[in-house]
């Protein structure tokens, strides 16, 4: 019996769940016809770097040309500003790419991939695409219970993925705690751990896994994105630290060209904006920590976020919660229902301008 192409795609594809974006905030407006404020994707409210919008400007005159397809200068660019060797860094379409690149190299059906509930989706995405189990392990304290992922590793284990800081939960791990998971770990079993909103934290303890990356026989890759503290979420650039093997592997699985010349350009920019950077660091340190305050001043729970957003409980169930979500939004503040599991009654609000901040929290207290 003859069958359709559709039924030729492998269940663990057509099994897979479709990641939902947060609603473009022009379809909000023109649904509701209302003014509205995108606080549902942790985009950082002061917009690209001055001197990354000027860059943009001049590699946009320069379109019909291909873009370096080896990203040599943004690579050395970030070399120079990390300290690790070029030969180990691998630059893709936002922190996603590489995330995904990760599984697809050392997963396939028969192995599992490990991670946590509560935390980046892509995760769970990327061990399921590439057919092995998927394994959730419970969080503590709303973050990840590093004994309980070590008890969960079995012989047929790969990938491991963490983020650090956590989203959507704000929650941090030390170095220290990242090393003895390290030093748990077979040499088989890669650890992947995305660092999104690294340049957000500034607190004793916290350190980049980099450190870990120590060698061509390594088995840590860490994930940054321009997306969120350098306010590029438009053009989809990132970067993974990897051992060198991995570069070359990772480039065998990708298009050429993939990361376009703005974006390159918008990058190296933003990485020599060091008073934008600081602009950015002390904005969101203020506001959040304001938005928590008045949060919590409301009579909600919230969690100990060190990320650009806050997490707080709505009483009751999801129902509740997507109930409240959608009554901000009537009122053009676009937040997000973490919908997973034990978060299923909590929403998610990112820092964003001073005047959306207080016009939140007004609006959460008249609905409270």
């Amino acid at each position: 019996m003859t069958r359709t192409i559709e039924e030729l795609i492998p269940d663990y594809i057509r099994g897979l769940p479709v990641y939902v974006p947060g609603r473009p905030i022009e379809e909000v407006e023109r649904e509701l016809k209302i003014h509205a404020v995108k606080l549902a994707s942790n985009e950082n409210p002061l917009g690209p770097s001055p001197m990354a919008v000027k860059a943009m400007q001049r590699a946009l005159s320069e379109s019909n040309r291909y873009p370096d397809g080896g990203t040599h200068l943004l690579r050395a660019t970030l070399a120079e500003r990390t300290g690790v060797s070029t030969e180990e860094i691998f630059v893709g379409l936002g922190s996603s790419e590489l995330i995904d690149l990760a599984a697809r190299v050392l997963l396939r059906a028969g192995l599992q991939g490990l991670t946590s509930y509560g935390t980046y989706a892509p995760f769970s995405v990327a061990i399921r695409a590439s057919g092995a189990e998927l394994v959730l392990v419970p969080q503590r304290h709303f973050a990840f219970d590093l004994k309980a992922m070590v008890k969960a590793i079995t012989p047929t284990t790969g990938v491991i993925y963490l983020a650090n800081p956590n989203n959507p939960t704000g929650t941090w791990l030390s170095l220290e705690e990242l090393r003895g998971l390290r030093a748990r770990l077979r040499s088989d079993i890669l650890l992947v751990v995305d660092e999104a909103y690294f340049d957000y934290v500034q607190i004793p303890g916290y350190g980049t896994a980099l450190a870990l990356v120590d060698g061509p026989a390594a088995n840590v890759i860490v994930t940054r994105t321009f997306s969120k503290f350098y306010g590029l979420a438009g053009l989809r650039v990132g970067w993974a630290y990897v051992p060198a093997n991995f570069v070359r592997v990772f480039g065998k699985l990708r298009g050429p060209f993939a990361v376009s010349r703005v974006a390159i350009a918008a990058a190296i920019a933003s990485l020599g904006d060091t008073a934008y950077q600081t602009s950015a660091y002390l904005h969101n340190a203020e506001w959040r920590a304001w938005l928590q305050k008045q949060i919590r001043e409301l009579g909600y729970r919230t969690t100990d976020s060190v990320g650009n957003f806050v997490l707080f409980q709505v009483p009751g169930g999801a129902e509740d919660a997507l109930a409240l979500n959608a009554k901000l939004a009537a009122r053009g503040l676009l937040c997000r229902v973490a919908n997973q599991n034990a978060l299923s009654n909590w929403i998610r609000v990112s820092v964003g301008p001073a005047d959306a901040m207080t016009a939140f929290v007004q609006v959460l207290s008249d609905l409270s």
